[in-house]
């Protein structure tokens, strides 16, 4: 990763030398102390540009300084620089050897008294973002450069390479990185567009490919759903549906769970989807009259550079709630192509009660059909079962869609039945683990209507204590007491690998602010991927079942709460070496699961524009209830020591979000591609978890 190049306090480590002399005393040059300080602590200056240096001379009434610039104590100018005698470093056209300088104050009044500060000497670095972009045919897309070091200025000047477009039919773009595709496709093909720094235009070009496509979608995509009805009763959904190559949706199939219990049915080639720019639009899915509690729905999403959406329930006037699809592997779309661990997790609410309920366990398949060595814990509204000897059975058929059985052989064979669908993946190691959605099926009297996740486990991993043993973030979203409304947290923890956790957590509350907690935990396994913890601050029981290191799903199996029900995820996350840099560009962000009915879900478009030392934010969301889209206006800080930021908005209105950011768990390049967020209003008194993802 190019994080060395990035201005980064967390990576800032400024080797400070502070000189004094020896003999005389008061004003004369005795005890005289030199310290050389930079802007915001900074220690890296990109070529041709300048850096003001401070120098702070205590001790006498003589303020004096001489600079200097050295490389191991001789002088090497102009090769790695100058500075002038009010400290203003130049940096050259090129990196000297080594890039590492060093920038001396001598104090005029005594020369033994000085202080020597290190500078790196960084190339202009340029990335466009997002890269490689897929474009819909008449659709736009805002590019945007990343330059680095963060300090350079942020301007570049853009362009599609000619030779790549001689036939001059690739769209236009502006001078802002505004892509406007074509409505008939490039006759060339996939093309490159270039950002060119403004600093040293010959050397600092940064490049992107971009293919153009008559449609985003295209193929098979699964999805799932959660939230309530327009009477408050609470709605799950999972199934996939068929896009072909030109936008229409040929069909599909979900599984529906609502308060008159479970439902199948078919999803018609009426529906339709549309977009309006390259991130966002409408999905509409209808389904086969009688045979769904409702017919027709329609869906906000934001579509992320991969192609996988999050959405948001909009517009139809039945109902309220957020999901996602993902395009799925056809190629996986057979019962064998489950094999090895896999671990779960499953939210929603007992219809019966009308409490919030959870489920989180494990399994490991045959490949053949069958589910062995399986654990698996309910929350059900407070009524929790543990269960350490599970079996069953699944199938898999040709259109992506199956059906699982779980079966609990520590209470009486209890059957749990669920409607599966493929998204893929990898079952070789954590990277893009093969995943699948899951919706129970039981009737709503004998047990919970839940849906989630199932996630294969990283069969590298000893699921040991040594699993957890570096830094995370961990998502919760739970009830309160009355069960009315919500709670939601993010916790960024760091384990130790030997059953020892420290950790901070911002929370909402039902619209009480907890702000950068703090606490101290232990956890334990019985391996294979099961893991308890106590999470929070007072402490709340967890179990955890890790599908990697650092990642997997938290189910609260607290007697002590049995109303809230917390269930999340844990992500991987590097805990230090975030730089301002990384966040630049679109981000795509949406409501996942809400708690409770009184949730609003939304879906955003992000863009970050660096203006250090901070962000500019701008964008538009949807909201459910609210007929048009809104513009989006703030700014974002970050604090490099919590590694947690804040987003403030001023548009629509006045409200405030703590972000925070995940490493890269894709791609190769320096920048961030996900991260998760919470409103901190305290007249918020039903947040929930808010994924955002380039």
């Amino acid at each position: 990763m190019m994080k060395t190049a990035l201005f980064a306090v967390t990576l800032l480590s400024v080797a400070l030398w502070s000189g004094c002399a020896t003999g005389g005393g008061g004003h004369t040059g005795g005890n005289i102390i030199v310290k050389v300080t930079a802007p915001l602590g900074q220690n890296i200056v990109g070529v041709t540009l300048t850096l003001q240096l401070s120098a702070d001379v205590k001790n006498t009434d003589n303020k004096g300084v001489t600079w200097t610039v050295t490389q191991n104590g001789g002088a090497c100018s102009p090769a790695c620089g100058s500075i002038s005698s009010s400290g203003l470093y130049s940096a050259p056209s090129s990196p000297p050897t080594p890039a590492t300088v060093d920038v001396t104050a001598t104090s005029v009044v005594n020369p033994n008294a000085s202080d020597k500060f290190q500078l790196r000497v960084s190339p202009i670095t340029v990335t466009v973002i997002p890269g490689p972009a897929t474009v819909g045919a008449g659709l736009q897309q805002q590019l945007t450069a990343a330059v680095t070091p963060d300090q350079a200025p942020q301007t570049v000047n853009w362009a599609i390479a000619s030779t790549d477009c001689l036939a001059n039919d690739c769209g236009t773009l502006s001078a802002s990185g505004l892509y406007t595709a074509p409505n008939v496709l490039p006759s060339g093909g996939p093309f490159s567009v270039q950002a060119t720094s403004t600093i040293d235009s010959p050397n600092w070009i940064g490049a992107t490919n971009i293919t153009v496509v008559n449609s985003r979608l295209n193929g098979t995509y699964a999805f799932r759903f959660s939230g309530y009805d327009s009477t408050n009763k609470p709605v799950a959904i999972a199934g996939n549906f068929v896009v072909n190559s030109n936008g229409a949706i040929q069909g599909g199939v979900q599984d529906e769970l609502t308060a008159a219990g479970h439902n199948h049915c078919s999803i018609l080639s009426s529906s339709s989807y549309s977009q309006d720019i390259n991130s966002h639009g409408t999905i509409t899915l209808k389904t086969s009259a009688g045979a769904c509690a409702v017919n027709t729905r329609s869906y906000k999403f934001v579509l992320d550079a991969d192609g996988d959406g999050r959405m948001i329930e909009f517009g139809d006037g039945v109902g309220r709630g957020s999901g996602q699809f993902s395009q799925a592997s056809s190629a996986d779309f057979k019962t064998s192509a489950l094999k090895g661990g896999f671990a779960f997790g499953l939210t929603g609410s007992d219809i019966i009660s009308g409490k919030r309920a959870g489920s989180a366990g494990m399994f490991v398949s045959d490949h053949l059909g069958s589910l062995s060595a399986g654990r698996m814990d309910i929350n059900d509204g407070g009524a929790v079962t543990t269960s350490a000897d599970v079996t069953g059975t699944y199938n898999i058929a040709a259109d992506g869609s199956g059906t699982l059985t779980l079966v609990d052989n520590d209470h009486g064979a209890a059957t749990y039945q669920f409607a599966i669908y493929v998204v893929g993946g990898n079952t070789q190691n954590a990277t893009n683990p093969f995943t699948l959605y899951m919706i129970s099926t039981d009737p709503l009297a004998n047990k919970p209507a839940v849906v989630g996740s199932v996630v294969f486990q990283d069969p590298t991993e000893t699921y040991d204590k040594t699993a957890l043993d570096s830094f995370s973030v961990s998502n919760l979203t739970g009830v309160d007491n009355a069960g009315s409304n919500a709670l939601v947290s993010l916790t960024a923890a760091k384990g130790d690998g030997a059953g020892n956790i420290s950790a901070s957590y911002d929370a909402n509350n039902a619209g009480t602010i907890v702000a950068a907690k703090t606490f101290s935990s232990t956890y334990a396994t019985l391996g294979s991927g099961r893991y308890t913890v106590d999470w929070l601050n007072p402490a709340v029981h967890f179990v955890l079942y890790l599908t990697a290191a650092n990642r997997g799903f938290l189910l609260d199996i607290d007697p002590a709460l049995p109303s809230a029900v917390y269930s999340g995820t844990m992500d991987q996350q590097p805990g230090s070496g975030f730089a301002a840099g990384e966040f630049t560009g679109p981000f795509q962000a949406a409501t996942g699961s809400s708690g409770t009915a009184g949730v609003n879900p939304v879906a955003m478009n992000l863009l970050f524009s660096l203006a250090l030392p901070d962000f500019t934010v701008a964008g538009t969301q949807d909201v459910t209830g609210v007929p048009s889209p809104e513009n989006l206006a703030g700014n974002c800080k970050f604090d490099f020591n919590t590694t947690t930021g804040s987003i403030t908005l001023t548009a629509p209105a006045a409200s405030k979000f703590i972000m925070y950011p995940l490493d890269n768990p894709k791609q190769s390049n320096f920048l961030i591609q996900h991260f998760v967020m919470i409103n901190v209003d305290s007249a918020n008194a039903d947040p929930a978890i808010i994924f955002a993802e380039r």
